[in-house]
């Protein structure tokens, strides 16, 4: 994602470069602004996809006597993206999404120490 937009960034700088030097004209200020703008927008889009690299999601089963009520109360912990009670098992699947993995081991202790929680299973998402 990072390396198409940098490079769109980049053909139309250099677009806006050949214009210049064919017309004779050096740059203006609006279009110092343009290339300001350009990247600014390279740089936020950087930043975007360096913090998604660092997220960690993982899916959580968790073995319990009444899962509709225990994915209802994990559904409000912060972090936990998804939490959904299975048909035909005592169990609850959680979606949980944190920014490193120390977070996601707190979250995890937290889900584990939740009362009516038997135990729990952690796949974490590729």
């Amino acid at each position: 994602m990072f390396s198409t937009l940098f490079l769109e960034v980049e053909a139309r700088y250099r677009h806006q470069r050949l214009i210049e030097e064919t017309v004779g004209i050096g740059p203006t200020i609006a279009k110092a602004v343009q290339e300001a703008r350009m990247m600014q927008l390279a740089q936020q889009a950087q930043a975007s996809v360096v913090e998604n690299i660092r997220r960690v999601s993982a899916y959580v089963f968790v073995s319990c006597a009444q899962p509709k009520r225990l994915a209802h109360a994990l559904s409000r912990l912060p972090g936990v993206v998804k939490a959904d009670a299975l048909l035909g098992a005592s169990e609850a699947v959680l979606v949980v999404e944190q920014h490193n993995f120390e977070a996601l081991q707190s979250l995890l202790t937290e889900v584990q120490s939740t009362p009516g929680v038997k135990k729990i299973s952690v796949k974490l998402a590729a």
